[in-house]
């Protein structure tokens, strides 16, 4: 297909005379998306992987879904979130279909624990286990629902709590499903989703299902995604962390203790009495109690080591392993009885390899920590690259793929995408790299306030300096903010010097659901908003209601985290500047994710606020300027009220 050829199609998508321009009431073509989807257009043609940086106002769904769509392509796009699939499907989807000319159908899939099984709750039913009190008004609803439901997907029920216990019992999670020997196998929901799938033009999942599939791939049993001509990841910069997730080997006392559950009510179900087996259920409650009380009942993520395993929390890791081998043994004569005490036995076996596995503490490819979260204990064993493991299992399924995001690049240039990159597995020469100009007017319509007279992070005067800054550009800006923070100790020393001296509404991560709290926020046109960690991305509150976005410093990801202090020690060991080519790179693109809540349409204006002096002091401050927005500099507040006035 020739240059001309490709701009011809793109133009009878996206032009002036093109039946999208004919849906949309004042449509104006954005030659930013026009270049992308040229680029679509070039990779899906040819084969290939192409990799782009769309800022935001590009339009990119759209960039890659009519000209895919247009070519009769079998595609998946994996979102970044279920929420980001309910938009795809509820609202781009509406249009792509006025404007694509030839048909198609399209379907969203959901992870295993969106769907609810049949078997197991016929077994729940059956077994009548007791349900806790706070969750009864759950049961009847789920009974009468059951009944009746053509889909299983739990998102029917939109008020439904996270966490709820009893749909724990009942959804399809891939550690319980039997499989093509349940005998339910062809009326479920799951079954028919993936069907549905099958069939259709266009799949939308999200990471997290993708990943998870891949990583059943790699065992070879259960997976759910049907074979595609084309796969886009869009918001694509957040694959290497769920990659990472998925392809970990873990071990909780909640697995433990839903298998001990499980066992004994498919046991129930088939009848019979096992003095053993019962016996060895009680063992491994007792080793799942144990595990628990070895670790510190505080919430905490530390790195596992060697003195660990010479102690108790070693011994108890230890005792499990043993309680698990004690099961397998007192369960074998049973698992033919039924698929449900098969699914047991095969857990048990997955989770008796994975003890063993942590516990020797010896892949040096591997990095090993465990995390205390309320009641829970979570032991881990995840990769140290994701490069090698996606080169395996995912480049040959891939012939054609497309990463999008509005933050792939650390810096200027085809170099830019290489940190990317190498968490994908690609070389340099593998992909196509595209990196699209600005859409919004920054130099006009923004300005960056880089504060150099606060003390270092470090220095304990720069809590209280922060929240003095803080107070003063509220003040010019009336309010109108959302002010990011890398910890909760900081937008808590934040929250408290604000109360009581600013007349503006303070919403704080952790009142209410993120959600609601963005609702709150755009309704209330003067208030401030306040966040970490997930409020750094995702947030899109067009007009003057975000007309300053603050943060507070350069967010770094801890050397305690134990993921961050195992990769600088791998990459030492290899000769490589940990800093430069992860640190750095990871905290530009976080940092450029952060201050992009600003500028959301072409009406928008404000001021983007980092108050952290090392940007202007340190050498690495002029990586992280090269890498944002070409906005205007200043290191003067009173810039800041003439930009405001």
């Amino acid at each position: 297909m020739t240059t001309s050829d490709v701009e011809t199609l793109v133009d009878g998508l996206f032009g002036s005379g093109s039946r999208l321009a004919r849906t949309l009431h004042g449509y104006e073509t954005r030659p930013v998306q026009t270049l992308m989807a040229q680029r679509v257009v070039e990779t899906a043609r040819a084969g290939g992987t192409l990799m782009v940086e769309a800022p935001t106002g590009t339009g990119k769904t759209l960039a890659y879904l009519l000209p895919l769509l247009s070519l009769g392509r079998k595609v998946i796009v994996s979102t970044a979130t279920k929420a980001l699939q309910d938009q795809i499907m509820e609202k781009d989807l509406v249009l792509v279909r006025q404007a694509v000319e030839q048909p198609f159908t399209a379907t969203a899939l959901k992870g295993r624990a969106n769907y609810l099984c049949l078997y197991r709750y016929r077994a729940f039913r059956h077994a009548g286990l007791p349900v806790p009190e706070r969750e009864r008004e759950w049961a009847l609803r789920l009974e009468a629902w059951a009944e009746k439901t053509e889909t299983g997907e739990r998102d029917e029920f939109r008020d439904m709590p996270e966490g709820l216990v009893l749909w724990s019992a009942i959804h399809t999670g891939g550690d319980h499903c039997p499989g093509r020997k349940c005998p339910d196998h062809g009326a479920c929901f799951l079954n028919r989703a993936r069907e549905r799938a099958r069939a259709v033009d266009l799949v939308v999942v999200n990471h997290h299902l993708f990943f998870a599939d891949l990583a059943v791939k790699e065992g070879g049993f259960g997976e759910i995604l049907p074979e595609y001509d084309a796969l886009v990841f869009d918001e694509a910069h957040r694959i290497p962390d769920v990659a990472t997730r998925f392809f970990a080997i873990e071990i909780s006392n909640y697995k433990l203790r839903d298998l001990v559950r499980d066992t004994r009510r498919e046991f129930e179900e088939v009848g019979g009495g096992d003095d053993a087996l019962m016996g060895a259920l009680a063992g491994m409650e007792e080793a799942t109690f144990r595990l628990r009380n070895a670790f510190p009942l505080e919430d905490q993520r530390i790195g596992l080591t060697r003195e660990d395993l010479d102690q108790e929390p070693g011994h108890a890791i230890h005792a499990v392993e043993w309680a698990l081998h004690g099961f397998r043994e007192a369960l074998e004569s049973h698992r033919a009885r039924s698929v449900g005490l098969a699914a047991c036995g095969r857990r048990a076996e997955e989770m008796q390899d994975a003890t063993r596995l942590i516990r020797a503490l010896n892949d040096p490819s591997r990095v090993y920590w465990y995390e205390t979260r309320n009641r829970g204990i979570f032991l881990s064993a995840a990769p140290l690259e994701t490069g090698p493991i996606l080169r395996e299992l995912l480049h040959p399924r891939a012939k054609t793929a497309i990463f999008a995001s509005a933050t792939l690049t650390s810096a200027p240039g085809p170099e830019g995408f290489v940190f990317f990159q190498e968490q994908m597995g690609f070389q340099p020469d593998d992909v196509t790299v595209c990196c699209l100009p600005p859409v919004f007017d920054y130099a006009t319509r923004s300005l960056l306030y880089l504060p150099r007279h606060l003390p270092d992070p470090v220095d304990p005067g720069f809590a209280p300096a922060v929240v003095a800054e803080i107070l003063a550009l509220l003040t010019i800006s009336s309010g109108r903010a959302l002010c990011l923070f890398t910890s909760f100790r900081m937008l808590e020393l934040v929250r408290e010097g604000l109360e009581g001296r600013i007349p503006y509404r303070v919403f704080s991560q952790g009142d209410a659901a993120k959600g609601a709290l963005l609702d709150a926020f755009k309704k209330e046109t003067s208030s401030v908003l306040l966040g970490v960690s997930s409020f750094w991305e995702g947030v899109d509150v067009p007009g003057e209601t975000l007309s300053l976005v603050v943060v507070d410093r350069l967010p770094f990801a801890s050397p305690g985290e134990p993921m961050v202090a195992a990769r600088q020690r791998w990459m030492g060991l290899n000769g490589r500047n940990a800093f430069r080519e992860m640190s750095l790179p990871q905290a530009i693109l976080s940092l450029k994710q952060g201050l992009g809540r600003l500028l959301r349409t072409t009406a928008d204006r404000g001021v983007m606020a980092v108050l952290d002096p090392r940007l202007s002091h340190k050498w690495y401050g002029k990586s992280f300027l090269a890498g944002l927005p070409a906005a205007p500099v200043t290191h003067e507040m009173e810039a800041v009220r003439r930009f405001f006035a």
